[in-house]
């Protein structure tokens, strides 16, 4: 079987980047035939044009970015076709008529369509009620590269407690949500250290954040980190933050809770679906809620490593790499033996 894997990202270390080699990866290990196509990064060429032509079934990452760019190049889908969500193009771009428009077609005319949790179905099948669409739900695994971390560049500053925010700079990310929080945190907890980490995709939020990191020296970014060196900045951290407004599914809560980090995430549909409040995390609607909540894991530390097990439980039961995979592979023979 041969796939052509086409992604928005690739090469930025971006969600829908981890989603890509996670299933190229595991359809690797699986003797299955990959072909990678980073669209918003990569020009389309000859030997892409000649793999497009060769494979048996084509699989998208984003419905919204692909739709666009699809128009824009007037790129033809000539072969049969899976979608995959990204994330803002059920949580942002449902509720952009325009944007729901473009997305019309691509998705009323693929095999089928995955998306990461129930809410997302629930809210793609309301968005295009008249349509008989063809959704399922995959849930995201946790995978780390096989290749050795590069630690070197990293420069980790010790701290106690060590609090990581994995998230590229963008509105929806909301970084600064807790950051009144955190700052009066850190007046009780001196050795307090604070880490971003992600991709600068508002230049504004980023000179923001560079105030922040002028006034206050325990506040960290770390730019474009890749996935190999993202297992050293979990191990680092103690606690792992989301303060996204809305989630499709985040693969960084999924990693942190895999690695042993206590995760507090902000309640909306994505993260509560991964996230049973005080049972493999905590969620909070405001910054009272997550200082009261937090306190509660530096204090109480019984409960805090009952989390920890509950979370790697609930990951390596719910969220496990073969079963994803295997999922997928499944998809992929049943769409090309079926019109």
């Amino acid at each position: 079987m041969k796939i052509l894997l086409l992604t928005p990202f690739l090469y930025s270390n971006r969600g829908n980047s981890t989603t890509a080699k996670r299933i190229a990866s595991g359809l690797e290990q699986n003797g299955v035939d990959v072909t990678i196509f980073a669209y918003e990064e990569d020009a389309w060429n000859d030997e892409i044009d000649r793999q497009a032509k060769n494979c048996d079934l084509i699989h998208i990452i984003h419905f919204y970015r692909f739709s666009k760019w699809a128009r824009k190049t007037n790129f033809q889908l000539n072969k049969p076709y899976i979608m995959t969500n990204g994330g803002t193009d059920v949580n942002l771009d449902l509720y952009n008529r325009g944007n729901r428009a473009e997305m019309l077609d691509i998705l009323r005319n693929a095999r089928a369509i995955t998306v990461f949790t129930d809410d997302a179905k629930a809210k793609l099948c309301h968005a295009y009620s008249k349509m008989r669409l063809r959704i399922g739900v995959i849930k995201q695994s946790v995978w780390f590269p096989t290749s050795e971390e590069n630690v070197d560049g990293l420069d980790l500053v010790p701290g106690g407690p060590a609090i990581l925010l994995p998230s590229g700079l963008r509105a929806v990310k909301d970084v600064f949500f807790l950051m009144e929080e955190i700052v009066g945190l850190q007046k009780k907890y001196p050795n307090l250290q604070f880490l971003i980490a992600g991709m600068v995709l508002d230049e504004n939020i980023y000179e923001t954040l560079n105030q922040y990191i002028e006034k206050y020296s325990w506040i960290h970014f770390l730019e474009n980190v890749p996935i190999e060196n993202m297992v050293s900045l979990y191990k680092w951290a103690h606690i792992v933050l989301n303060t996204s407004i809305s989630e499709g599914q985040s693969s960084a809560i999924l990693e942190a809770m895999e690695m042993g980090c206590v995760v507090l995430a902000r309640n909306n549909p994505g993260n509560a679906s991964i996230i049973e409040d005080g049972v493999n995390g905590y969620l909070f609607n405001d910054g009272k809620e997550f200082l009261n909540k937090i306190n509660v894991v530096l204090t109480e530390q019984e409960k805090a490593q009952r989390i920890i097990q509950n979370a790697k439980n609930f990951v390596q039961t719910n969220h496990h790499f073969e079963d994803e995979i295997k999922a997928f592979i499944k998809l992929y023979q049943d769409c090309l033996q079926k019109p």
